[in-house]
């Protein structure tokens, strides 16, 4: 046999799932191959960590839970488990979309006058002498 088809005994061999002749015949090759024995070692070691782990108990009524559970999600539509997975994600984009639009509107409204509007601004300098001679003559009256 090769390496690959002892390294599936391995993990029977721990649990004691192999018969007596494959059994030498693991041994013997382990006698041989190295990586084959340190396999071996480190599924031992994982062997003893899960034996080692303290082994919790479910809770009260977990079985009768989880079957009520599994019953319900059977009930439901197909289209309502997808929607309830992406409802978070479809709101972010559509609030997203909404920003992105009212920053374009903001944009169009406020950056982008109109040239009417501009050239009411700009002031002549005649019209400009004359805006000051009326100052005057409102303030001091008729300059004579």
């Amino acid at each position: 046999m090769s390496c690959k088809k002892f390294r599936l005994l391995l993990s029977a061999y721990l649990d004691q799932e192999i018969t007596k002749d494959e059994e030498e015949k693991l041994l013997e090759h382990l006698k041989k191959c190295a990586d084959c024995a340190r396999e071996l070692e480190y599924l031992k070691e994982i062997k003893r960590v899960f034996l080692l782990k303290e082994r919790k108990e479910p809770q009260e009524f977990f079985e009768t839970r989880l079957f009520a559970r599994i019953k319900n999600k059977e009930k439901q539509p197909i289209g309502q488990g997808y929607f309830s997975v992406f409802r978070k994600s479809i709101l972010v984009i559509l609030i997203f979309f909404l920003l992105i639009v009212g920053w374009v509107n903001y944009k169009k409204f406020f950056y982008h006058r109109p040239t009417e509007v501009i050239s009411d601004l700009l002031i002549d300098t005649q019209l400009e002498e004359n805006f000051e001679e009326e100052l005057l003559e409102i303030y001091y009256g008729p300059l004579g």
